[in-house]
Order: C-alpha cells, then sequence, then structure tokens
C-alpha cells in the first residue's frame, strides 16, 4: 500500500498499531527517520506483542543513522529487552552498538545473553537486521579476541566459517580469520 493510502487509512483509525507500524516503515524506507520514529513510538503506544518490540528496535535504527543520538539509540534497545527479554534481537543490536565504541566487554556479554534466546524464532514484522544465532556468534569471537579469549574467539571463527552464513557474514569471518592468523 502506498504512503498516502496508509496515511488516509490512519486519518480515520489514529490509535491503529498496525497502520501507525505500517507507516513508519514507509517513512523509513524514504529515509525520513524523523517521521518514521514518530510513527513507530505511536504504534509502541498504542499497540502490544511484537509489534510494540519491533517498533523500539526500528526507532533505534532510525536514532543510529542520526549524529549524536547514542544515548537515544541505547534507550530504545533497552525498553525494548525490558518489553520483552526472551527475543535475540535486542541484544544483537546492543552488542553491535557496544562494538563500534569500543566497548568489548559489554560488546560480548550483550552478545552471550542473547545467544542464550536464540531459539525464540517467530519472525519480527520488520527487519532489523537480525540474520541469525551466527550473528551473535561472530559479535562473540570479535569481542573475545579484545577481552583476552583469544582461542576461543579464533575457534569460534573456525567454526563460523563452516556455517552457511549470510555473504556479509561470511567475508566478515573470513577478514577476521585472516587478521588473527597473521598476528598469531
Amino acid at each position: 500500500m502506498e504512503l498516502s493510502e496508509l496515511v488516509v487509512g490512519l486519518s480515520q483509525d489514529p490509535f491503529n498499531p498496525d497502520l501507525n507500524f505500517q507507516v513508519a516503515v514507509e517513512y523509513e524506507r524514504l529515509n525520513q527517520t524523523a517521521s518514521a520514529v514518530s510513527f513507530y513510538l505511536r504504534c509502541a503506544e498504542y499497540g502490544d506483542g511484537l509489534l510494540v518490540y519491533n517498533s523500539l528496535l526500528k526507532m533505534a535504527k532510525c536514532f543510529e543513522n542520526q549524529t549524536g543520538r547514542e544515548y537515544s539509540v541505547t534507550n530504545c534497545i533497552l525498553q525494548a529487552i525490558a518489553y520483552d527479554d526472551s527475543r535475540p534481537e535486542a541484544y544483537l543490536l546492543l552488542s553491535q552498538f557496544h562494538e563500534k565504541a569500543g566497548n568489548w566487554q559489554e560488546s560480548y556479554t550483550f552478545a552471550s545473553i542473547g545467544l542464550g534466546w536464540q531459539w525464540n524464532s517467530d519472525e519480527l514484522p520488520a527487519s532489523v537486521g537480525y540474520p541469525g544465532g551466527y550473528a551473535l556468534k561472530f559479535q562473540m569471537a570479535v569481542a573475545a579476541w579484545w577481552i583476552g579469549r583469544k582461542d576461543e574467539s579464533v575457534d569460534t571463527l573456525q567454526e563460523l566459517s563452516e556455517m552457511e552464513l549470510d555473504p556479509m557474514y561470511a567475508n566478515a569471518v573470513k577478514f577476521n580469520l585472516e587478521r588473527v592468523h597473521a598476528l598469531l
């Protein structure tokens, strides 16, 4: 459905969480993240279940694309965890956030926690970049290197290299293994 049709539908039913979510997704697709955030927020306020959790993570992704919004990013992710701590996606996003900041122990810890919840496989209404449990393992492998767990890092990267991965992760695993072997 086109954005204009969604907005007309929303004007007739402004508290409908599904419509608010659909409008937010369309605004995000158009790279209008400020508008997207406002509709994700409305969805989080009026919705329930996966829609609320997904909205909070999508808000974090929108804030991540804006500079100087680090607190907003982590706040949205932590709210998603508080809403439903039994899903792996928020832990992956928090691990990635801490990896970018060089907070290796935090990155490792959140990836480790997320691995405990990877069995929860209900798909989210909209992607937040969670390809599967192997992404959490990759986060742990990278962070493990930096916190002094060299053997664990190498073993996990080797294990990942033997799995079928999304091409981006397969390339990252290969790159990291090559770097590690060059340093050993």
